[in-house]
């Protein structure tokens, strides 16, 4: 596996004195068929042809500075299909006299060029572009409708190893470029070499480092053409949507540099590389105590996700930013201290958490609350076996069950028995590398030998200070695509049940604060979910320990319509043409799974009208 063997700084191993340049004008690639090469770089990479070169070259505008040459003519043998790299100057005259070339001469385009050989042999032109030439021509012309990206960031040229220094010379003293980076295989085993080319655009010229030449699928590989974009994500579903030849798995990933990058080949096998150049923090699972409890944190450096032990709630879901605002985690965390429910004692516990089936619960809850296996108060002789409020799952103790790190993120599996009920549950967590989201899968599993109705329900909870009457907006794609505010009375609160709509295959719910500057939401398919609801609690309730102190809005979805229990949701049946429960088969094992996102808001951000996974991302469409 290759590895980085260095990161210097731009500075380190600069050069003076090189011939003024602005960066890469464009790149020439041979293909054997213009019209499949154009269904390729227009048709899927959305590049406007803006003119063909007296010699039959198509060029391909990719900002008013920088354009792709296509030239036809490739046959099947050839090895080698870069025909040339151009360098921008505003001084084509400097250039000749520091590299001691021939008189500049007029192009194909009407500018002003001379040209050189490299000593691994690609040919670099140096362009001036001219008053009257066809580049000057066309400036603020073809760039209308979606394309890639407007940057050409880099290409990549081949150097066999005994050539390197020469290569390096050449690039770095003639030229003036900058070594900013480059990667080893082993130690010795120098692979890559970035060298930054001189101008504002900061390009780059890839030396690709091999020890014997290549074959024609692996010229293609490393004469390859890179464009940097601002979201990696966006730029794959649009070349999804323009059809892209890629298999059905294919995704961005987090490469050997800590950025986004993804990979596509033209018709003649030539590498299109895109790039996001944000860097990528790493990943990683610590144990931490999370207010007072034992907690298994995940972090990405953009956000951080808090699951308890006791009761396997998910208590912290938060984006990491400077702006304190935007770091709020909205889950609620209780105003008063918590213990592990498991760790209950009533002769100890009673006075703080009260007396009722709801102690438990209440003893430990705090955000994301996994309700099973029934929803809401338990009946009489539940409550006398012990069985408290939303069921055995969140309050017992939960127990880590496999934990992976790799270059794509950190994945977090941990799980419990139900001894009371019979049952098993786990989870799933996964928190790739730049992301702003995770992905949860949930197993519930019956380990009686009969089958049996059971409810379960996701209960999602927001609390103070991101839920504040009057303030707080849910949206949601049921009823409509509905949209509310918290309650805005003191003293108060109300339980909403809506239907998911049958007619989305995935249903979503978000919530915001205008203060807060960011949008938390939840994926997840209509597919054992035919119900969502909207509670809110607004220091109505004052049992202990709430004691009329309670401010939270909590959003569930799943099984059942009410938080009524199994032996009411069972007589219930269904309501609305959807069950009240579900059925559990004997040994059997259920799965579900949603996604959990966060995502940054701006002035003006008035709620959110849409929200789907595409190719796994959550994508949000405001209102």
């Amino acid at each position: 596996m290759l590895r980085v063997l260095a990161l210097l700084p731009v500075a380190a191993l600069s050069a003076s004195g090189g011939p003024p340049l602005d960066g890469i004008a464009h790149i020439g690639l041979r293909v054997s068929d213009p019209a499949r090469a154009h269904a390729y770089y227009s048709g899927v990479l959305g590049l406007r042809r803006a003119f063909t070169a007296a010699d039959g070259a198509a060029f391909y505008k990719v900002s008013d500075d920088q354009y792709l040459e296509i030239a036809p003519g490739l046959k099947p043998d050839d090895v080698v299909r870069l025909t040339h790299i151009a360098l921008a100057t505003r001084d084509v005259a400097s250039v000749r006299r520091l590299l001691r070339t021939p008189a500049p001469r007029a192009d194909p385009n009407g500018d002003l060029s001379v040209s050189v050989t490299a000593p691994e042999g690609t040919r670099i032109d140096f362009v001036e572009y001219r008053p009257g030439g066809r580049e000057t021509e066309a400036r603020g012309q073809f760039l209308e409708g979606p394309s890639i990206s407007r940057h050409l960031q880099h290409t990549g040229v081949i150097v066999l190893r005994e050539q390197l220094e020469a290569v390096l010379k050449f690039y770095r003293d003639t030229l003036g470029c900058r070594e900013v980076w480059r990667l080893e295989a082993k130690p010795g085993d120098l692979r890559l070499v970035k060298l930054l080319v001189p101008g504002a655009r900061r390009d780059i010229i890839e030396l690709m480092i091999r020890a014997t030449p290549p074959d024609a699928k692996a010229a293609g590989s490393a004469h390859h053409i890179n464009f940097e974009v601002a979201d990696i994500h966006a730029a794959h579903r649009f070349v999804r949507a323009r059809g892209a030849p890629v298999a059905p798995d294919f995704r961005p990933r987090v490469n050997a540099e800590d950025i986004w990058a993804f990979n596509l080949f033209d018709p003649d096998g030539t590498r299109t590389e895109v790039q996001d150049l944000t860097k990528i923090p790493a990943a990683a699972v610590t144990e931490e105590t999370f207010h007072g409890r034992r907690a298994w944190v995940l972090s990405n450096g953009w956000m951080r996700v808090s699951l308890l032990a006791g009761g396997g709630h998910i208590a912290e879901v938060r984006l990491l930013s400077g702006d304190p605002a935007r770091s709020v985690n909205p889950m609620r965390l209780p105003h008063y201290p918590t213990i592990e429910p498991y760790l209950y004692n009533d002769a100890r516990d009673n006075p703080a958490y009260g007396d009722t089936p709801h102690r438990w619960l209440s003893s430990g809850y705090m955000g994301h609350l996994l309700c099973f296996p029934f929803y809401g108060p338990p009946s009489e002789a539940e409550a006398r076996a012990g069985l408290g409020n939303h069921g055995e799952a969140p309050v017992v103790e939960w127990h880590k069950l496999e934990e992976k790190s790799d270059s794509d993120g950190v994945t977090f599996r941990y799980g419990a028995d139900l001894p009371k009920t019979q049952y098993r549950v786990a989870r799933q967590v996964t928190l790739p590398r730049g992301a702003r989201w995770l992905r949860v899968e949930e197993w519930v599993e019956n380990l009686a030998g009969f089958d049996r109705p059971m409810q379960w329900m996701q209960h999602a909870t927001f609390g103070a200070p991101f839920v504040e009457q009057g303030k707080t907006v849910f949206d949601v794609s049921a009823g409509g695509n509905e949209h509310r505010i918290f309650e805005p009375k003191d003293k108060s609160g109300g339980y909403y049940p809506l239907r998911s709509d049958p007619a989305r295959a995935e249903q979503f719910f978000t919530m915001f604060h205008p203060g807060y500057g960011v949008v938390i939401g939840y994926l997840f398919p209509t597919e054992g979910n035919p119900w969502i609801a909207d509670w809110q609690e607004n220091r109505r309730s004052t049992i202990p320990p709430w004691n009329g102190q309670v401010v939270a809005r909590g959003i569930e979805f799943g099984s059942s319509p009410y938080a009524e229990g199994l032996r009411k949701g069972v007589e219930r049946g269904s309501m609305d043409g959807a069950p009240a429960f579900r059925w559990i088969g004997a040994h059997e094992r259920l799965h579900t799974g949603y996604t959990i996102f966060l995502e940054e808001t701006g002035a003006g951000f008035a709620g959110v009208r849409d929200a789907r996974s595409e190719y796994g991302v959550p994508v949000v469409t405001p209102r």
